[in-house]
């Protein structure tokens, strides 16, 4: 019969009984089980039998089914021992049923716990972050097989669990912050106040600098950091520091706004596989040059969405965008979490572009209730509540030119 994680159409009704649907058609030798679930294997994967488990392989990413005797476990215990090994890992997403974790050389591991049918499954995903979005969409094929029945729709709002809702950050579903939450310190080496990067670019070509110009707090931050010389032209330092951005193949631009006004811009001029990275905000400017593999990182680091957040899953709200940004009035909704994120003031409407391409990330933040799709038509706002994961996933997608388009 060949890898005994495969399995002939004679056999298939030993492992899981006669199917209710159609026989797929699909190829016999392409189908897998795990426990009592029967599924097709992806094209371009294949499967292989590792000791009561399925694992789906493909160049560079792996998949391991496992049946599980429980849906949950303790993420915080499983990040903590994964940043024994790496101390410079991301906490992307901290669920009862859901870990993401994205490594500092440009790895993602993603654990998921999930029922089909009778079957408790653990999928544990790994592979270049780049990749990832792929494999999440397979893992995703996998969980509605159509050889299986889901016993239900789970979701991770629980109306009891979650009673406090609205109350702050760093709780998901009722849980305390377990240890090892804390974000990833920034990859960028150079730290100034605001309008450092354009104080470079504005001294870039000049051999002395006007003493004002030298004496401002951007121009003694620029000294002190190595990046200009005594008469204020920039040194070698500061030269290469701007290489990336003559010529760049790309600039991206990711925005955080509050009532309309930006707070907060992440920029990245990307070139030959270099990515000069500016980020202001909150008091400050950071900047650095980057291998472009380790952009998700730190522009996941800078957009800081905590990961504990356990509104995802819950129904979308559709309420008028008039009066949206200052929400002076009653909420429009009945709809718990929305009348809770009514009351928040600074809400975060993240936005993400560049020079070639499309919108690639667009999504509503409402501190200390969670991450929202945005879909706007006429004059009302539909906002669905996501998860830290997706998010993080369309910043893949975004960094990759795999692209939303705006709506």
């Amino acid at each position: 019969m060949g890898d005994p994680a495969l399995v002939p159409r004679s056999d298939a009704t030993v492992i899981c009984g006669e199917p209710t649907l159609p026989w797929p058609d699909v190829r016999w030798d392409r189908l897998a089980i795990v426990g009592g679930l029967v599924l097709e294997v992806p094209d371009g994967w294949t499967a292989v039998a590792r000791s009561g488990a399925v694992e789906l392989r493909r160049v560079g990413s792996t998949s391991t089914l496992r049946p599980v005797d429980a849906l949950a476990a303790d993420p915080a215990e499983e990040h903590a021992a994964g940043a024994v090994v790496d101390p410079d890992t991301l906490l992307v997403e901290d669920a009862p049923d859901r870990l993401v974790v994205v490594g500092s050389t440009g790895t993602v591991r993603d654990v998921r716990y999930a029922e089909v049918g009778s079957t408790a499954v653990r999928i544990t995903s790994w592979g270049p972050v780049d990749e990832w979005p792929a494999v999440v969409q397979v893992v995703d094929g996998v969980l509605r097989s159509r050889w299986s029945t889901p016993s239900g729709q789970r979701s991770t709002l629980d109306p009891e669990s979650v009673r406090g809702i609205g109350l702050g950050a760093g709780t998901a579903g009722g849980r305390a912050a377990a240890p090892g939450r804390d974000r990833a310190a920034g990859l960028l080496t150079v730290r100034g106040p605001k309008g450092l990067f354009e104080h470079l670019v504005q001294v870039e070509d000049r051999g002395v600098v006007p003493g004002r110009l030298r004496r401002s707090e951007v121009g003694t931050a620029a000294r002190a950091a190595g990046l200009t010389g005594r008469f204020g032209a920039l040194t070698a330092a500061g030269a290469a520091l701007l290489r990336p951005a003559h010529g760049p193949d790309d600039l991206l631009v990711v925005e955080c706004r509050t009532r309309d006004v930006v707070t907060r811009r992440w920029r990245a001029w990307l070139r030959d596989g270099d990515a000069l990275v500016v980020e202001d905000g909150d008091g400050g400017s950071a900047m650095g040059v980057l291998p472009d593999g380790q952009l998700v990182r730190d522009l996941l680091a800078w957009l800081d969405v905590d990961p504990t957040w356990a509104v995802a899953g819950a129904e979308p709200v559709s309420v008028p965008l008039a009066g949206l940004d200052d929400r002076e009035g009653p909420c429009p909704s009945n709809v718990r979490w929305m009348q809770a994120a009514w009351r928040v003031r600074d809400w975060q409407t993240v936005r993400g572009w560049g020079e070639r391409r499309q919108y690639g990330v667009l999504s509503i933040v409402v501190p200390g209730i969670g991450v929202f799709d945005r879909e706007v038509d006429g004059d009302r706002l539909t906002m669905r509540p996501s998860s830290p994961a997706e998010l993080a996933r369309d910043v893949v997608r975004f960094l990759t030119a795999e692209r939303r388009d705006q709506p």
